[in-house]
């Protein structure tokens, strides 16, 4: 009697199992015939698996760019709402916007000149510490600026000393005491940091070029400049290349011309018959990575490549705050879109602001420290950084 008990109870079980397949196909077919499309199918599962979660609605379809360069901003763009921001930062973002400071060094100087000019109007709240609220500030100066344009290793360098000095001020420092120490941070970082390391490495930089030496430059520089008027008075002739959409070689020519540096001006596209009589390449850097790459101006690439294949030294001048401690492989990971103008007869065309030099490009890097094998740039990375934080 139990053995037919038992198995009662397997049919029953069995029979129930049946009948919760047959519903759970009816109503698929159901969602078949009134859900069109995939969520037809997504609904129609989830019912099945999940029961009552099929009433949800579907997430938002993800935005994915549509192009290999999608993921890059412009390099010109219309400026953000600035809530609380002050008139010196706006300003700022808006020339950001427009362009207007191409440099790595003058990016970083028009910054220290705008917090300087802001800060002497900062009060905090009567409920807040001075130190505390200034760094928030400065946080926020620095998104509101970073939605205008894409930092470079240079304002990044800046804007993290001035929130280290800020958040290491005692909690109880008055207002005119902080403005202080972060008016004395900006004097001292940009003569430091920035003009006395140009002086510093166009003096040892200097020491490579004799005479009878043609030395090639790419764009411009202001460590590449302060180089050649370390050389002004030796028997040597420089070769500027230079290359759209900035046309930065420009304006080293004219302050070569200036100082009576015989010089000659070329086209990237007639770069190569001038490097082939060179004996030295030298190039501007916006920021060198721990392992050893070089951010540049688009086109340094090009020329640094003509220059290994004909055997010509290429020295790297690099303040040392634009060391930057991430690795770059590629020009297409982080980078900026610049837009030629278009009209109805020609297309829309777009060209990369900065290219990646690999290391074994590069025969060395001249910083104030010295002139340093790509390879040591990371140890010169750990060394300031310990510097900074003792």
């Amino acid at each position: 009697m139990a053995d037919e008990q038992t198995g009662e109870n397997a049919f029953e079980e069995a029979t129930e199992e049946d009948t919760q397949l047959e519903a759970a196909a009816d109503a698929l077919e159901a969602a078949q015939n009134e859900q069109p499309g995939w969520w037809r199918w997504r609904k129609a599962a989830a019912l099945v698996t999940f029961g009552k979660k099929a009433d949800e609605p579907p997430p938002p379809p993800v935005e994915r760019p549509t192009t290999i360069l999608g993921h890059l901003t412009k390099a010109t763009s219309s400026t953000p709402p600035a809530d609380g921001v002050p008139a010196s930062i706006v300003e700022l973002g808006q020339k950001y916007a427009a362009g207007e400071f191409d440099g790595s060094n003058d990016r970083c100087r028009s910054l220290l000149d705008a917090v300087r000019t802001s800060i002497k109007d900062y009060a905090p709240p009567p409920d807040a510490a001075a130190a505390r609220d200034l760094d928030v500030k400065l946080k926020s100066w620095a998104s509101y600026l970073e939605k205008c344009r894409e930092p470079t290793a240079s304002t990044l360098a800046a804007l993290k000393r001035l929130r280290l000095v800020a958040s290491t001020l005692p909690p109880d420092i008055s207002p005119s005491e902080a403005q202080a120490a972060v008016e004395t941070c900006c004097d001292r970082f940009r003569e430091e940091r920035v003009e006395l390391a140009v002086r510093e490495i166009g003096r040892r930089g200097a020491q490579k070029i004799r005479d009878g030496d043609v030395v090639v430059a790419y764009g411009y520089a202001d460590a590449v400049e302060a180089l050649f008027s370390e050389a002004v008075g030796r028997n040597f002739e420089v070769v500027v290349v230079d290359s759209a959409p900035a046309f930065a070689g420009r304006r080293l020519l004219n302050a070569l011309y200036a100082k009576r540096v015989r010089t000659t001006y070329v086209r990237l596209t007639a770069a190569a018959p001038e490097i082939e009589r060179a004996t030295l390449v030298v190039l501007g850097a916006d920021a060198v990575f721990s392992n050893g790459s070089i951010l540049a101006r688009s086109g340094a690439f090009a020329v640094a490549a003509l220059a290994q294949r004909r055997h010509v030294p290429v020295l790297v001048t690099c303040e040392a705050y634009k060391c930057h401690d991430r690795v770059r492989l590629d020009a297409a990971d982080a980078n900026e879109l610049f837009e030629f103008p278009s009209s109805d007869d020609t297309p829309p065309l777009t060209h990369l602001t900065y290219d990646v030099t690999p290391a074994s490009y590069v025969s060395a890097v001249a910083t104030e420290h010295g002139l340093l094998p790509p390879s040591a740039v990371a140890a010169l990375i750990r060394e300031l950084a310990e510097k900074e934080t003792a």
